[in-house]
């Protein structure tokens, strides 16, 4: 088991600084904030039997994982199946909001992945329904916004991305400002799903996609030239083109970066040292910081941004520009921005 690292009393202080400071987070999915005790509710009101859990402390045990195929294990056969109808979701909903009061983020674009749901029986209106009420309940409790991005995911083919695009313009929904594309990039290459992107940008939507995590850069130039992409989720692969680089740097288009679910899938880096997002921030591309899926990672927010200083990546005063690339790398109108970013300011020391 990995040792915590022991925090110097400056160190201790710039933690206390960024529980702080008001943030933003613009890539972790919805599933991924699902709780232990939250699945564990769900498998005895929905009387789920999983091989080898027997009681809850077996459930925190799977939870803990150790490789890619103990996280797509949980994820796809444990997490997704505990969802039987369409009101459980409210649990996950939940569970967003008790990540976001802990971490004090004010905004965030939450992926929602539907196919795996709309496969069991669930219904989609119903599940878009029950995804705005919990953003204007949480809003109005806690004054955080929620907003989402459908992932139409390309692990299920392109009918099916077509299709949960229908189903978001079929159902439209102030808490739902784009679509994403996750899931698979060896089984599903971006520049397959054009038509999908081209018809949600001509209605208005925002797109972004899941590139370069898992193959190399061509996938991030696909996801740009073919689907028109307003962010890459992950793009740590363009470490291996120059050219893309500097493109990003030139076009300004934010990076999602998710450290520790890059380094658990020990594709490109298996340590932060080795991870190429300092070259990513020194070259001048928009580098944002991200959890992907905190509680099957173990790590929330504040934590990347700490592992990023203790591990001497990132310096306190770089960490605050990432900061502000977050805010300024989302959906929000400009003067909301510009707004949040005043708040942040206003509680950094002088």
């Amino acid at each position: 088991m990995e040792v915590k690292k022991v925090l110097t009393s400056e160190q201790k202080e710039f933690k206390k600084l960024l529980l702080k400071l008001p943030k933003t987070e613009i890539h972790l999915h919805l599933e991924g904030l699902a709780s232990v005790e939250t699945i564990w509710t769900l498998m005895k009101k929905n009387n789920l039997q999983y091989k080898n859990i027997n009681s809850k402390s077996d459930l925190k045990k799977k939870f803990e994982i150790t490789s890619l195929e103990d996280f797509l294990d949980l994820f796809i056969n444990i997490i997704q199946n505990s969802f039987i109808n369409e009101n459980d979701i409210e649990y996950l909903i939940d569970d967003a909001k008790n990540y976001f009061l802990e971490n004090n983020i004010i905004y965030s674009e939450l992926f929602f992945a539907p196919s795996k749901f709309i496969q069991s029986g669930l219904d989609f209106k119903k599940i878009v329904n029950i995804l705005t009420q919990g953003a204007e309940r949480i809003k109005k409790d806690h004054n955080i916004d929620i907003k989402f991005l459908i992932d139409v995911s390309r692990s299920f083919g392109i009918e099916n991305a077509m299709k949960n695009l229908d189903l978001v313009l079929a159902n439209p929904s102030k808490a739902i400002i784009g679509i994403g594309l996750g899931g698979s990039e060896k089984g599903g290459p971006a520049k397959e799903f054009a038509k999908v992107f081209e018809k949600a940008v001509s209605k208005g939507l925002h797109v972004v996609a899941h590139a370069g995590e898992d193959v190399g850069p061509q996938s991030i130039w696909d996801s740009i030239n073919y689907l028109k992409a307003e962010r890459i989720g992950h793009g740590i692969s363009a470490i291996q083109d120059e050219k893309l680089m500097t493109y990003l740097a030139e076009k300004q288009i934010p990076i999602e970066i998710c450290p520790t679910s890059n380094l658990f899938t020990r594709k490109y880096a298996k340590t932060l040292k080795e991870h190429p997002v300092k070259v990513f921030f020194t070259r001048n591309m928009d580098v944002t910081i991200n959890t992907d899926d905190p509680t099957v990672f173990s790590v929330n927010l504040v934590e990347e941004y700490m592992n990023l200083l203790t591990e001497n990546i990132f310096t306190k005063k770089e960490i605050l520009l990432i900061i502000k690339n977050g805010v300024f790398a989302t959906f929000l109108p400009v003067a909301r921005k510009k707004e949040i970013w005043k708040m942040i300011l206003a509680e950094i020391p002088r």
